[in-house]
């Protein structure tokens, strides 16, 4: 299914498929933001090849507004969930909400948010002796964090997780299952990964790049040292003995998400800080892992390389050629490539693989089915968007927002602000479904990205 799904999308040539299939080649990602790759044709797709469905990676936290269709910027998950075109896929590394900078303001998985209402969790992690309060002074690792429910802890993974699977209609997985589920074979590629980093030539890995962060039981988390002591290892100042104790240390974190009540009974025997897996990894492993069939439709089919598709969000994919996401900087690119490299060399398992970007915020211009007049003005911007060159789309929607912008409603145009999450102030609104306006589908992706990119100028 790999030449098939580049070639319906025109996306071969791009792809370098023929580099891919002879093996010259390890790792190509390909922004579908930067090419004329229609919305209907990737739908179309989609609906002809039974079980490949890309994963949307979304954080750990409130759902459940979101699934209802009232989640203001985050209402592309809903877009994207409930037709089908994507399942959230939960990333769990991330930090509860603070005072301070570096916490999941868009998610919150440090409160409980229903019907727009925002409730402040108490949050405990350990000290050497026991779980002890903390205020809201600094962000706090999720996988360690427990919250007070009840009179009772519960870890705060387990809470939304609980929480998420009551919602119907959305398929969550855990990123965290894929990885213990192949435990092994994730083990012997970090373990080779840590023995040849920092050791070949310019283009090799380097340890920084596998192993990102280190986290201690009390909640912090951070950038950290990795260095080599002969065959050892020592992770600010913890010493672990070979490069597979590092690599087994690496999927105690993972597995804290699957397992946290066993994660936190033996929290006092684990290690006094615990290293997390880099996102250039976890990237590559998104594709090698075959995350596009979370049914696993797809197992052992795809060769001589794999073509993974997947749902990016404003970080990872940004909005090309205005603001570009983080996946496909020539820096994250010559990581993932550095890490990709090793494991098709050595491992029958993996494959050479192509990347291919879906920019998540195309789904931003479908208004909620509760503003009918949002629908019917976006239809008439796409209308002329249609009938222009891709190449003005961005002045286009500039334009046309400077005309009749003020006529959308607040709730549409609330969407592009700047670091904003699922809203918490209050307001009720009713649940909604996102409505793809008259001739969403013959956007192209380029297209879609430019008008989103014009919206956040005017409104971020």
């Amino acid at each position: 299914m790999n030449r098939p799904v580049l070639d319906e999308l025109g996306l071969a040539h791009a792809a370098h498929a023929d580099a891919l299939a002879r093996g010259d080649k390890t790792f190509v990602p390909v922004h579908t933001g930067t090419h004329d790759v229609r919305i209907g044709t990737l739908v179309d797709l989609l609906d002809r090849h039974t079980g490949l469905v890309p994963p949307r990676t979304g954080h750990l936290g409130n759902w459940e507004d979101i699934a209802l269709g009232r989640s203001g910027p985050m209402d592309f998950n809903t877009a994207i969930c409930r037709a089908g075109y994507g399942y959230p896929l939960i990333y769990g590394f991330t930090r509860t909400e603070a005072e301070t900078e570096g916490g999941d303001e868009a998610y919150q998985p440090g409160s409980l948010i229903r019907h727009g209402r925002r409730e402040v969790l108490t949050l405990r992690t350990w000290d050497g002796t026991g779980f002890v309060r903390r205020d809201r002074g600094r962000p706090l690792f999720c996988p360690v964090v427990q919250a007070e429910v009840d009179g009772e802890l519960v870890p705060l993974v387990d809470l939304h997780w609980r929480r998420m699977r009551q919602i119907p209609e959305f398929r969550f997985r855990q990123w965290a299952d894929v990885l213990v589920e192949n435990d092994r074979l994730v083990t012997d590629m970090l373990t080779l990964l840590i023995e040849q980093a920092d050791r070949t030539a310019k283009q090799g890995t380097r340890l920084s790049e596998l192993i990102s962060q280190a986290a201690r039981p009390d909640g912090t988390v951070g950038r950290c040292d990795v260095i080599r002591d002969g065959s050892a290892y020592v992770l600010d100042g913890h010493r672990f003995p070979s490069a597979r104790a590092l690599a087994e240390a690496v999927l105690e974190l993972v597995r804290a998400l699957v397992e946290p009540a066993a994660f936190f009974a033996r929290l006092g025997e684990l290690p006094p800080v615990l290293p997390v897996m880099s996102l250039p990894l976890t990237n590559v492993l998104f594709g090698l892992l075959d995350t596009h069939h979370p049914e696993g439709a797809g197992k052992a089919a795809e060769s001589p390389f794999v073509t993974h598709l997947h749902w990016g969000a404003r970080a990872m994919a940004g909005c090309p050629p205005r603001r570009g996401g983080y996946l496909t900087r020539r820096s994250t690119v010559r990581s993932l490539r550095a890490i990709a490299s090793p494991l098709v060399h050595h491992f029958d398992e993996a494959r050479p693989l192509a990347f291919v970007l879906l920019p998540a915020q195309a789904f931003m211009l479908c208004p909620p089915s509760t503003s009918p007049a949002d629908t019917e003005l976006v239809g008439s911007l796409l209308a002329g968007l249609r009938a222009a060159d891709p190449d003005d789309a961005y002045e286009a929607t500039l334009g046309w927002l400077a005309r009749h912008g003020e006529r959308l409603s607040p709730y549409l145009r609330g969407r592009f602000r700047g670091g904003s999450g699922v809203p918490a102030d209050g307001t009720p609104r009713p649940p909604a479904v996102p409505v793809e306006p008259d001739g969403f589908r013959d956007l192209t992706f380029r297209q879609a990205c430019a008008a989103v990119a014009a919206f956040e100028e005017a409104y971020g």
